[in-house]
């Protein structure tokens, strides 16, 4: 086996813009939070709509809280709900015609004209004219290959906006979450590292979540695999494709583990107890041939679990944890 065996897949920045203003901001993806502050000094707020942009492509999306007049009068009754609502519809409204379902891909990334609302500064002026709402600053967000803007609008929306209602726990954790958290915890640190590398196998090919290459040194790839969902079929699909291809290799190069090193973050199925068996199994058989990092906890346990993951993926050595 030859390092021609592990290619990253397509990665482009994009046309280069004919704006000047659009420049600083590049091909990159931002997300901004819209606040309701009643009261600045007692730092006082409560998130009610998120903004996702991306200049270089002319897309601006908006998702607002449903039913937020009885949340707000419920913290604070002397307020005047219905004109915040107001005030974030019409936000919205104004970023609907860039609220596109664009995906990023070879063939279908395509360059949009122009319009200054899909630039995160755009949403500045809310801050001085709105009274109490506030635009947080704008932050950088990952977009998945193959991920449409809107899927990640959803997303984030349901990481920093949705509030269940307390009739039941919502906290299912999908491998979106994780790449998501994984993300997040990688541009923390500045870690350089590459997403959707692909090791081609006979009959299979895997394409990793995140890779990471050193000169002179072995390769590290992880693949996220989240059995916290409804249906195991895909969880266990991808567990089975994953070690056929890994044996596929070994047969054809009896070094493969001196050259790469595979590390696999699992996420246990918590609230969905009968598929225990199915992640018991994919673990016994990930134990053999690669370094696991598993979550067995909820939402706090993830950001632990996957800082050490991240930790290790980093690290000069690659891969720390003991499976």
């Amino acid at each position: 086996m030859t390092r021609s065996l592990l290619s990253p897949t397509f990665r482009d920045s994009g046309p280069a813009s004919d704006v000047s203003s659009t420049t600083e901001w590049g091909d990159r993806t931002y997300m901004r939070i819209i606040q309701y502050v009643p009261n600045e000094l007692r730092d006082e707020r409560v998130n009610v709509a998120l903004v996702l942009q991306n200049p270089s492509h002319g897309y601006a999306g908006l998702r607002k809280r449903p039913y937020m007049d009885p949340l707000l009068q419920a913290l604070w009754p002397a307020i005047d709900a219905e004109l915040v609502r107001l005030m974030v519809q019409e936000i919205e409204t104004l970023l609907k015609p860039l609220n596109k379902s664009t995906r990023k891909g070879p063939s279908r990334l395509l360059h949009e004209a122009f319009d200054e609302r899909s630039l995160p500064t755009y949403l500045d002026q809310f801050n001085q004219s709105y009274g109490s709402l506030r635009v947080t600053e704008a932050k950088p967000v990952r977009v998945a290959e193959g991920e449409s803007f809107k899927e990640k609008l959803h997303q984030l929306f349901d990481l920093y906006i949705r509030v269940d209602d307390g009739r039941q726990r919502r906290s299912n954790i999908t491998k979106e979450v994780i790449q998501f958290q994984v993300g997040k915890e990688l541009d923390r640190r500045g870690a350089v590292y590459t997403e959707h590398a692909v090791l081609k196998g006979e009959f299979f090919e895997n394409k990793f979540d995140v890779a990471r290459h050193r000169i002179e040194a072995v390769d590290s790839m992880a693949h996220i695999i989240s059995f916290d969902l409804k249906s195991i079929d895909t969880a266990t699909t991808q567990s089975l494709r994953l070690l056929q291809s890994v044996d596929d290799l070994l047969s054809a190069d009896p070094q493969l583990f001196a050259k790469y090193e595979f590390g696999v973050f699992l996420q246990a199925p918590i609230h969905y107890r009968q598929h225990r068996s199915n992640y018991d199994d994919a673990l016994r058989a990930f134990r053999k041939k690669f370094k696991i990092f598993q979550n067995l906890d909820d939402e706090p346990g993830l950001v632990s679990a996957t800082t050490r993951f991240v930790d290790s993926l980093a690290s000069d050595q690659g891969f720390s944890a003991v499976s």
